[in-house]
């Protein structure tokens, strides 16, 4: 998990840890249902099930919006804002921190943001089983993907570097 050693990243675990538990709900609803001897609504199933996708994304979300906020100085904003931000995830900031999301993790949060709009503007009426499954194990990769970016580039950050030395293999001629 993170170690909070920069301050930008202490209200951080937190918020990844609801997240987590969004995903240890799921789980412990999927097992409830398993080998059930009563049949599963599948209504409920999908948007229970769909409810959780989107808001382990709004938790990654908000984490990526305190990073563009407290790190980069700028939060994007109009209609454009949920992928914006992504974007600038995807970006290094020079002098301020490398990028964020690999390219497979950035893929894979494009996905999941899209199926969160889904989720939130049509109320689940056109859920697809299909979808649901597909998005929960798009979740289940680019969640934990996610905690280790977000706690790689705490490391990054609060690496103490040593001024009196040189990177291995510069040579600085007078």
């Amino acid at each position: 998990m993170i170690s909070s050693k920069h301050p930008a990243f202490a209200k951080l675990a937190a918020k990844l840890d609801r997240a987590r538990q969004e995903l240890v709900k799921i789980d412990g609803y999927l097992h409830s249902i398993k080998g059930s001897d009563h049949p599963v609504n599948e209504w409920a199933r999908d948007s229970a099930l769909a409810l959780g996708v989107h808001n382990i994304y709004n938790g990654i979300e908000d984490v990526m919006l305190n990073i563009a906020n407290d790190i980069d100085g700028y939060v994007p904003t109009g209609e454009s804002a949920h992928q914006d931000l992504l974007d600038q995830m995807s970006a290094a900031i020079d002098g301020k921190r490398p990028a964020l999301l690999s390219s497979e993790l950035y893929g894979l949060l494009v996905e999941l943001k899209g199926f969160r709009h889904v989720v939130r503007l049509r109320y689940g009426f056109d859920l697809d089983a299909s979808k649901v499954d597909e998005n929960l194990a798009r979740v289940r990769v680019a969640f934990p993907a996610f905690v280790e970016a977000v706690a790689s580039l705490e490391r990054l950050m609060t690496a103490e570097k040593k001024d009196d030395e040189e990177p291995s293999g510069s040579s600085c001629a007078p």
